[in-house]
């Protein structure tokens, strides 16, 4: 839950957690979110004590956050932290935490296990580019249990596209706010695909270790292994069958592939060629 300090450091700002609807263009909470930031007395911000799913995330947050230290070995830091974005003063994002490592902010997320995975971080797309921008970073971080599962970590991209039409729409609305001029509608935007190829730090595995040392040290050997098995087929005449000589042999089978391998005593007579 937030404390006074960060209500007042979000008062009057559009925040992570509310720009979605300017995406989805879902019209009636764009119109309820344009009453609450005109200031409007009749406009009552929706309260969220009374929700089991987001009292749930709020107290699995901690957890949440604790459990990505435990698995990733990575400190989280900035917990709770309101970032107000470097070139727009009304725009601010509340930090779940931030791993300073990649660097990224971290979004903890507790949802139903019964939804899909992807729908999930497509729900949360807008979010998630919104705190990228506050901070300046272009990756987020999601931390997202699912029911009463162990938390799914996914590396969100900053896709440039989304996150344009995401300011500029966020810029456009808040014009409204200040004329206090209702917004027009807004089309739905279909978020980004998540891409599941992944980048991996693999310092610590000693079979890595192992395999990238043998491969450094006989790259260079098969460059030569290559180049001289290409040189040795091309040495060799076009009505052979094989080709002999200093402990190789070249053969052509019927298909008139050469291969070559390792002679041994007792190759025969072959033709010999100066």
């Amino acid at each position: 839950m937030l404390t006074e300090a960060q209500r007042k450091l979000r008062d009057g700002k559009l925040t992570g957690s509310r720009v979605g609807v300017l995406m989805t263009g879902d019209k009636a909470k764009i119109i309820q979110l344009w009453r609450e930031l005109c200031g409007d007395p009749t406009a009552i911000e929706e309260s969220l004590d009374d929700i089991w799913a987001v009292q749930l995330g709020s107290c699995t947050e901690s957890l949440n956050l604790d459990w990505y230290t435990k698995i990733k070995g990575k400190p989280v830091i900035r917990r709770g932290e309101v970032v107000i974005h470097p070139d727009y003063p009304w725009a601010s994002a509340t930090l779940d935490g931030f791993d300073d490592t990649i660097p990224a902010p971290i979004e903890a997320k507790h949802t139903s296990g019964f939804t899909k995975h992807d729908e999930v971080l497509q729900r949360y797309m807008p979010q998630f580019h919104w705190q990228m921008e506050c901070t300046r970073t272009r990756y987020c971080v999601a931390t997202i249990i699912e029911g009463a599962r162990q938390p799914t970590v996914d590396i969100i991209e900053y896709d440039k596209g989304y996150a344009e039409e995401l300011m500029a729409r966020a810029l456009k609305f808040m014009t409204h706010v200040w004329a206090l001029t209702e917004p027009v509608e807004l089309d739905p935007v279909i978020a980004p695909q998540i891409s599941r190829l992944r980048d991996y730090d693999m310092s610590g595995s000693n079979a890595w270790a192992s395999a990238a040392a043998d491969w450094l040290e006989h790259r260079l050997a098969k460059i030569k292994y290559d180049e001289a098995e290409k040189q040795l087929k091309g040495l060799v005449q076009d009505d052979a069958r094989t080709a002999t000589g200093h402990g190789v042999v070249v053969k052509r089978d019927r298909a008139l592939r050469l291969s070559i391998r390792a002679s041994k005593n007792g190759c025969g007579n072959p033709q010999s060629v100066g």
